[in-house]
């Protein structure tokens, strides 16, 4: 970024009446109803008055490693600030990434979050346990945020509990496959027929890891919680389920869960397609991936925007396919990103971090979808912008909204478009992340890394050691 680009964001960000990196995470403790402070404004379904003066605060805005993401949001406030020029936001930049669960943990038992605060589709049962999320059911519908009515199923489930809304969307995710192009083409493989199935997958890792270089056909995690979120993903893939019907008991220990092991185990010692290094940090998987030292991994399709704009990896090395699956494409692991809303806070804090949030994650043409903007950057800035990386939306594939977006994309994007056409052209069915997802992913590291780092390892133990502990904690949600 140029020193003048950077003035321009110091600028905006003031104009905005953003505090990047200050922002304040107590919140007024004024009811939610309004205490007769007209104020204080009144829960009544509508958007929030543009002549309200109102201070939010809210987390999880761009790091300092994100460039292009700062810029926007700079951009972003100050035209929000156009429309409501009397809300100061308060926004908390996040460091590596936006969620540590560990931390998230901590934040909760210390309830010192900000107004609006960022959790993933899995900490639902945790984030309502805490106690510090607020009913926004009265606040959200078609006009306060536009296309509400027009959601997935699969997203609306994770914004509410027992018929109450707590959250509103911010991104959405169906894994896949992101793969070398350039290393598929070396070892003499097709770089626009990506495996689809776990054997060829297995086949065409040991091919890439033939290359030598210290290049690894195919990697995975096994720590962090990482290692049981790829677990879990990859036993969808093949049919397996983590928990059983009702919830309350573990059904991973079973042949899908088995063969996942397996197979991990015997690439890494059989094959060798997998580095003996263990990855057991989400950010650590990265780098090796940019730098072209690794053929294949299991993600989301954003991995690639991160890798290109916060690691600086070529655009056109990217390829995306489908989950791959016990004979062909396998069902994927669905999951997200939320914000919810600390309790305490006046009808107006919570309608100005509604407006807030719609305007810069769920309009089309606005916030994270101006692809026009997003353009407009790439072409002026020295930072790498990554437009058009697909991945499933927030609404039906027949809303406004879609439109919309999809027109975007085709007049803005600068990603080569055919290297996701395996993903694309091959969508598979999504399955949502268990109750006690992280709890359980944390217990599955265990697994992960057992059979990916002992070279003796026993499937079935690590499996059952796994099961026990799995089965105490469903028995306490």
């Amino acid at each position: 970024m140029t020193k003048n680009r950077s003035r321009r964001i110091a600028a905006l960000a003031l104009a905005a009446g953003v505090l990047l990196g200050t922002a304040a995470c107590g919140s007024s403790s004024s009811p939610a109803k309004g205490s007769g402070n007209p104020a204080d404004g009144v829960a009544d379904g509508k958007p929030l008055d543009p002549n309200a003066v109102v201070t939010i605060s809210i987390d999880c805005a761009p790091g300092a490693d994100q460039a292009a993401g700062k810029a926007n949001y700079a951009d972003d406030l100050a035209m929000f600030k156009v429309k409501y020029p009397n809300v100061t936001v308060n926004a908390k930049p996040y460091v590596g990434q936006c969620e540590v669960p560990a931390q998230q943990t901590a934040q909760y038992k210390a309830h010192d979050e900000t107004g609006a605060f960022h959790a993933y589709f899995t900490d639902r049962d945790s984030t309502l346990n805490s106690g510090d999320a607020t009913d926004i059911s009265a606040y959200v519908n078609d006009q306060t945020v536009p296309g509400y009515s027009s959601m997935l199923q699969s997203v609306t489930q994770n914004m509410a509990a027992d018929g109450k809304t707590y959250a509103l969307p911010i991104n959405y995710y169906s894994t896949g496959l992101i793969y070398n192009r350039d290393l598929f083409k070396q070892a003499g493989l097709d770089p626009d027929k990506p495996p689809t199935s776990w054997d060829e997958l297995q086949a065409d890792a040991k091919k890439i890891a033939a290359l030598g270089n210290g290049i690894t056909g195919y990697e995975d995690y096994s720590g962090g919680n990482t290692g049981g979120w790829h677990f879990t993903s990859e036993l969808y893939s093949l049919g397996g389920k983590m928990v059983n019907d009702k919830g309350d008991k573990a059904a991973f220990n079973s042949p899908q869960g088995k063969q996942v092991l397996q197979r991990l185990h015997d690439m890494r010692f059989a094959d060798q397609s997998i580095a003996a290094a263990p990855i057991t940090q989400w950010a650590d998987a990265f780098p090796p991936l940019a730098t072209g030292k690794v053929g294949m991994f299991i993600g989301a399709p954003d991995v690639v925007k991160h890798l290109i704009e916060v690691l600086g990896a070529n655009k056109a090395s990217f390829g995306l396919g489908p989950m791959p699956g016990a004979s062909g494409p396998g069902s994927s692991l669905g999951g997200g990103d939320l914000y919810y809303f600390k309790k305490g806070q006046t009808p107006n804090q919570l309608k100005a971090e509604i407006a807030w949030i719609d305007f810069e994650y769920l309009t089309p043409d606005a916030g994270q979808f101006n692809f026009t903007r997003s353009a407009a950057l790439a072409g002026q800035s020295k930072d790498p912008v990554a437009i058009s990386v697909p991945q499933p939306y927030f609404w039906s594939a027949t809303s406004p909204q879609i439109t919309a977006i999809t027109t975007s994309l085709k007049a803005n994007g600068n990603l080569p478009l055919a290297n996701y056409d395996p993903y694309v052209k091959n969508p598979t069915s999504s399955v949502n992340e268990p109750p006690a997802a992280q709890q359980l992913y944390k217990v599955l590291d265990s697994a992960m890394s057992g059979a990916m780092t002992d070279p003796n390892a026993n499937i079935d133990s690590l499996l059952s050691t796994a099961e026990t502990q799995a089965n105490q904690i469903l028995a306490n949600q």
